[in-house]
């Protein structure tokens, strides 16, 4: 009962998944389009840089925040994914997003 209790805390469903790269998208073309608003509206190098910068920095935690969720995804489902690789056919336990 206690790992039940204890998986079931870490379990994360696809629409969270989902939301959660959303926003993280979100924010990494929102950075971009600040690339490109400081590029046409100012000539301080200073500027662009700062927003690049900031833009290179989203971008990071986009790719560090999917390897993040893809591989929770991957805990989360580590037995019908090692079904799957034996040949096996799954139990009857919860699958997510597999």
């Amino acid at each position: 009962m206690t790992s039940y209790l204890y998986m079931e805390a870490f379990v994360m469903g696809v629409s969270m998944r989902k939301i959660v790269i959303g926003i993280a998208l979100l924010f990494v073309i929102g950075a971009w389009a600040g690339v490109v608003i400081a590029k046409l509206t100012t000539d301080s190098l200073a500027v662009f840089t700062l927003a690049v910068t900031a833009a290179a920095l989203a971008t990071e935690a986009l790719i560090w925040v999917a390897a993040i969720l893809g591989g929770w995804s991957i805990f989360a489902n580590r037995r019908a994914i090692w079904d799957r690789l034996r040949g096996r056919k799954p139990d009857a336990v919860k699958m997510e997003g597999v």
